[in-house]
């Protein structure tokens, strides 16, 4: 039957859909729930009947255990039988061959909207081979954002990620969606991955909802038909739905001839009920963050397409209106649009949009100091009815800053498409003293820094003056923190937590070939073994008793404690070696 995402569908061009899982043995520890299951569980209930899709799983090697084909029934079946083998694990994570295998030469389809959905945990590791590995997966790094992306974006494939882990290659996926106008999400826990699929899905495949607020929602006369996603727990209790006359809808209770359908996982559940009396519903039961309530109906409401990416400091434009059977809507009574922009740490900013002559409803959020991933939503509220948009988004600097391994220099990079070196003028200090910005080309500054750093970690304050539209403005950005390891002791609190950290720029090839010193204190080497810490702890509890462990351990103390003494040496060498005049 057509649910409320496939009605939803309709309004807009078809979608060509490749799901592109890793399956690296490291999922193994970052996922051990296997979320990533549920997730495209969620992705195929949620996809509608008219978009082809497909899923491709890669590690060492890339297979394509569910080929393209239109959504349907079959289709979706034939989709939950090959989830188990997202659990097959493999060696290496070959993400350049993965991206080709599913987007391949000269394939091109100008008369559907073509996505990737990538979610990966770690960053590019491919087999060696005899060669440096290290250089081999600098080079194959570099070859994805500096040839494919720009095929893929040249071809109309839009590549959103999701990156699951601390591991992951965060930098590498956000400037691969980026480029190619997809979205970049983050998934810092495996119970968050749900909803970054969901996150990604509204990019693919805006839907109509209403507002869900304390497990409260309206559904009007205009309503068709609603499916209710409500995330949860997997221990909570069942969920109940109840309408305004008091009907209780279980998953139990659901009959086959009731036209309700009941579908779902462990941690969330998908109720479709058609023909839904008016007035307020509410669920009983969690109600976890993400939840919503899709609908069709013949009252939508559209708004003008805003970018995956917005910038820091610089104004969004918004376009909203509303249609009836596919024509222009004119609200009878009052009606009121609003617009917010809202971070994963609660801020938010908000503006309300002005009715123009042609019906439609404008405004601006103004210049967004948030930063990271975000939700934009558009409501539209009637006397009788109110509509919802929600987009999630990513909040990027317009300049981005990426700070030498041997803290030699900050490589710089203009994100936002407007800028380059005839309208922006870099400004950058270290502790008071300006230091001199060069300009390399039209996207791209260095700052050299001065050989005798500070002990401490300290900020290099970098500053932006842009020109655009007649117009100078400064913009400030996330400064550049030096001596990072310097902010964290032993308890592993954070001395500053102000600052933004700088962000490795992926296409400065010089930097590509260059592995960034692995900074040992007590909190990296946890977060480093804390994912495998439950399987290391069953072999620590069989082998703890044996004396010749107890040897082997000290050892390897040893040996550990002689390589960091070696390291810090080797730093002070270079910090010595590198008398340059201060610029």
């Amino acid at each position: 039957m057509a649910s409320a995402q496939d009605a939803n569908s309709q309004d807009n061009n078809a979608a060509d859909v490749r799901l592109l899982i890793d399956v690296s043995g490291s999922m193994k520890a970052n996922d051990p729930a296997n979320l990533r299951a549920s997730g495209v569980r969620l992705l195929v209930d949620l996809l509608p009947l008219n978009t082809r899709a497909g899923l491709w799983t890669f590690g060492a090697r890339v297979a394509n255990p569910l080929p393209m084909d239109n959504v349907d029934d079959s289709w979706r079946q034939k989709a939950l039988a090959v989830l188990p083998q997202l659990s097959d694990y493999q060696q290496f994570t070959d993400l350049e061959a993965a991206l080709k295998s599913v987007t391949p030469e000269g394939q091109r389809n100008n008369t559907r909207h073509n996505h990737v959905i990538l979610l990966t945990d770690g960053m590019v590791d491919i087999p060696a081979n005899g060669q440096d590995k290290a250089e081999r997966d600098a080079a194959s790094r570099q070859r994805i954002l500096t040839q494919l992306a720009p095929r893929l974006a040249g071809n109309d494939v839009v590549v959103h990620t999701i990156a699951l882990s601390h591991n992951a290659d965060a930098n590498l996926l956000r400037d691969l969606a980026q480029r190619t106008g997809g979205l970049a999400a983050v998934a810092e826990t495996s119970e968050a991955l749900l909803r970054s699929f969901l996150d990604v899905l509204d990019q693919v495949v805006p839907s109509e909802q209403v507002p869900l607020i304390d497990g409260r929602f309206s559904i009007d006369d205009r309503v068709d038909e609603f499916t209710a996603l409500i995330f949860h727990d997997d221990t909570a209790a069942p969920i109940t739905l109840v309408g305004p006359n008091g009907e209780r809808i279980q998953r139990d209770d659901v009959a086959n001839d009731s036209g309700v359908h009941w579908r779902g996982d462990r941690r969330y559940d998908l109720i479709t009920v058609p023909s839904p009396t008016p007035g307020e519903w509410h669920v009983e039961g969690q109600v976890g963050p993400g939840s919503r309530i899709l609908i069709t109906s013949s009252l939508m409401l559209k708004t003008s397409s805003v970018s995956a990416t917005l910038y820091q400091y610089f104004d969004v434009p918004l376009d909203a209106w509303l249609t009836e059977n596919g024509e222009p809507y004119a609200a009878e009574g009052d009606m009121t649009v609003s617009a917010r922009l809202r971070d994963n740490n609660g801020n938010e900013i908000s503006t309300v949009l002005t009715r123009d002559e042609d019906g439609h409803y404008r405004g601006t959020l103004v210049e967004p100091e948030l930063l990271g991933n975000a939700r934009l939503s558009v409501l539209a509220s009637g006397a009788d009815f109110q509509r919802l948009r929600v987009q999630s988004v990513n909040v990027a600097p317009a300049i981005s800053a990426a700070l030498a391994p041997d803290q030699s220099s900050i490589a710089l990079q203009a994100a936002h498409p407007r800028l380059d070196s005839s309208n922006t003028t870099l400004t950058a200090t270290l502790q008071g003293e300006s230091l001199a910005v060069e300009t390399r080309d039209d996207k791209h500054w260095r700052v050299a820094l001065p050989a005798d750093l500070p002990e401490q970690s300290v900020p290099v304050v970098l500053d932006a003056q842009v020109t655009l539209d007649g117009e100078t403005r400064h913009i400030p950005l996330p400064p550049v923190r030096l001596n990072e390891e310097a902010r964290i002791g032993l308890s592993g609190a954070s001395l500053d937590r102000a600052a933004v950290n700088a962000e490795q720029l992926p296409d400065e090839p010089q930097q590509e070939k260059k592995v960034q010193d692995q900074q040992w204190s007590l909190q990296r080497v946890w977060e480093t073994l804390k994912p495998w810490w439950p399987t290391v702890e069953r072999y620590v509890q069989e082998y703890v008793r044996k004396p010749w462990v107890w040897a082997v351990i000290g050892v390897l103390v040893l040996l550990f404690l002689i390589t960091a003494m070696r390291r810090r040496q080797q730093r002070r060498r270079r910090r010595q070696q590198r008398r340059e005049p201060h610029v």
